[in-house]
């Protein structure tokens, strides 16, 4: 049995179980729905670098005032997405149940769960916090006050906690008939619902406050305290780190590399460690503070994603003689400038092809290095926002590092690199396939 085959027949269906996992698609999904907060939020920091803090733009019209606007906006997106992504999730989770038969959906709705998930959360935070006063001092023990810090992204790990178990919770408990609270007929089905989700909801509630006060009692420390030093401080360093960087998208690369999405299994891992880090860099970069990661997901976006689907269609177009490929090279160029792949992937194909296996996991590989050690040593700026992901190469890189230039001529060298490491693979698949006859002219 050869190697491919080996994966195909043995860990392909492991990938795809857990590509389809309940639990990480409704992680997945929720944060893929956070897609517009996040924008939004990128959006008001390039505005705030290239306009309103912009010492050119400035001299000739003051705009320096509108500078606080972007606060506005940071608030209302990345300061709330922990509730954000904690709703989703258990909304998401429970309407697999329901789309599954595995739950009656006018017992509970997605949206109980949901907002049971954000009660949840809320009942696992503590009572009292430690603040930061507007003199600069701080003032701890602070009792009726929720600091961001657990409504945005540093409090994410303990969000999808929440969301997970209350719903895995409530979902057990509203299919028991004997928790549902019976209606006469006639009864509108919004009001029925609710009256059959009461005890389970109230229920769910009262398990995660005791389960609360048990840890305040035993440990003096609260939950979202534990979550940070056992598991959400380490997966912070591992995703961060280089190592951390240049395994997980070995992973992502080598499972497309046999037809699965690989930044979408590896999401659930992935994603909260990478948007706090960038709502870290987000935040320095307004207070003009030093801007703390190197990794970020616009980091690994702008250098992998933006530009290796252009370089395989320059590659194609300057190295193929294979009919087939060149006319998917011509149908996949538009959506490749916008970083859309799968013409690509399915359509040379890239998938299961043994010519290309090879380049498709090395070049992100090398463009990560390269890119790291620029970054790392001061020739190119860090991330500082997030570009919509269809955002063509070089313009991406332009935005995410808030209009840095060096990061943009980075871009671009990458691509040409990119179109030399592909060469070779591409010229090795013309040995297979229709060639077109040499010297014949377009007319």
């Amino acid at each position: 049995m050869s190697a491919i085959d080996f994966i195909s027949d043995k860990l392909y269906p492991v990938a795809q179980k857990l590509a389809t996992q309940r639990h990480l698609l409704a992680i997945r999904d929720a944060f893929i729905s956070t897609m517009a907060l996040t924008m939004a939020a990128s959006f008001g920091i390039l505005l705030n670098a290239l306009i309103f803090s912009n010492a050119a733009v400035n001299k000739v019209i003051d705009l320096s005032s509108f500078a606080s606007l972007v606060t506005y906006i940071n608030d209302a997106t990345f300061g709330i997405l922990s509730i954000v992504v904690c709703y989703n999730v258990g909304s998401n989770l429970c309407k697999w149940y329901i789309d599954n038969s595995d739950m009656n959906g006018s017992t509970i709705t997605p949206a109980h769960a949901g907002m049971m998930a954000v009660a949840s959360l809320f009942a696992l935070m503590p009572l009292t916090s430690t603040v930061t006063l507007a003199n600069g001092k701080t003032a701890s023990g602070i009792a009726s006050i929720i600091p961001q810090t657990y409504t945005s992204s540093d409090g994410l790990f303990v969000a999808m906690f929440a969301a997970l178990i209350s719903t895995e919770i409530l979902v057990r408990l509203a299919r028991s008939r004997h928790m549902r609270i019976s209606m006469p007929d006639g009864v509108p089905p919004a009001i029925a619902t609710t009256f059959n989700s009461m005890i389970p909801e109230i229920l769910v509630i009262m398990i995660f406050a005791i389960f609360a006060f048990a840890l305040d009692q035993i440990f003096h420390m609260s939950f979202t305290e534990i979550i940070g030093v056992a598991i959400q401080t380490p997966l912070k360093g591992f995703v961060l780190s280089a190592g951390g960087l240049f395994f997980l998208q070995f992973i992502s690369d080598f499972l497309w590399a046999f037809g699965l999405h690989g930044a979408s299994i590896l999401s659930p891992i992935k994603s909260a460690p990478l948007l706090q880090a960038i709502q870290e860099n987000v935040t320095a970069f307004q207070n003009h503070a030093h801007i703390p990661n190197i990794i970020t997901q616009p980091f690994i976006d702008s250098n992998t994603l933006s530009t290796d689907f252009v370089a395989i269609v320059i590659a194609i177009f300057l190295f193929s003689k294979r009919q087939d490929q060149r006319q998917v090279g011509k149908l996949a160029s538009i959506p490749a400038f916008f970083n859309i792949s799968e013409p690509l992937m399915f359509g040379l194909p890239i998938v299961l092809n043994p010519a290309y296996m090879i380049p498709i996991i090395l070049v992100p590989q090398v463009n990560l290095g390269i890119a790291y050690f620029a970054t790392s040593v001061g020739l190119i700026g860090k991330t500082v926002a997030m570009a919509p992901w269809i955002t063509p190469p070089i313009l991406q890189n332009y935005l995410v590092t808030g209009g840095n230039i060096p990061a943009a001529i980075l871009g671009g060298l990458l691509i040409v690199l990119d179109v030399v490491i592909w060469m070779p693979f591409v010229m090795i698949s013309n040995r297979t396939g229709h060639t077109e006859p040499d010297a014949q002219p377009e007319k």
